[in-house]
């Protein structure tokens, strides 16, 4: 995690509760998961691609998932650029994309890309609740 100060970028230590927040006890919270949608769409937006959420709770993993791995595959082929310009929009880096894949060798790259992005964002939003819910942690 990394928390920039003005042009530079320095990383948030390890003992800090923001390094600790249990997206376990997040993810399935109603608010949670909508700005997580809002979140999604908002990053693929700006590349121009349309994520769309029918509203349903119980499917919502599924529904991104399948659109994302699409949009990402789609990127794979046929625009890398745009791909990693969008890949660095919401924050994941190679390292972790490497990572994942090796962990995971039965999955596709765009699979592997998706769960990573839908992480990402996932926890950009329990950030800012996390902030909003714990607002003495910044003047420390």
């Amino acid at each position: 995690m990394q928390k920039k100060k003005g042009n530079s970028v320095s990383r948030v230590k390890s003992n800090s509760p923001i390094s600790r927040i249990d997206v376990e006890k997040y993810k399935n919270r109603s608010d949670i998961l909508r700005k997580t949608v809002e979140q999604i769409q908002k990053d693929f937006g700006l590349f121009g691609l349309e994520v769309y959420f029918s509203g349903d709770e119980n499917m919502i993993y599924e529904e991104l998932f399948e659109q994302l791995s699409l949009h990402v595959d789609t990127l794979l082929q046929n625009d890398q650029e745009k791909l990693f310009a969008l890949l660095y929009q919401i924050d994941v880096n190679d390292r972790h994309i490497v990572k994942a894949a090796d962990e995971n060798p039965n999955r596709s790259h765009s699979e592997v890309i998706a769960e990573l992005i839908l992480y990402r964002e996932l926890r950009k939003v329990i950030l800012r609740f996390w902030i909003k819910e714990n607002p003495d942690w910044l003047n420390s």
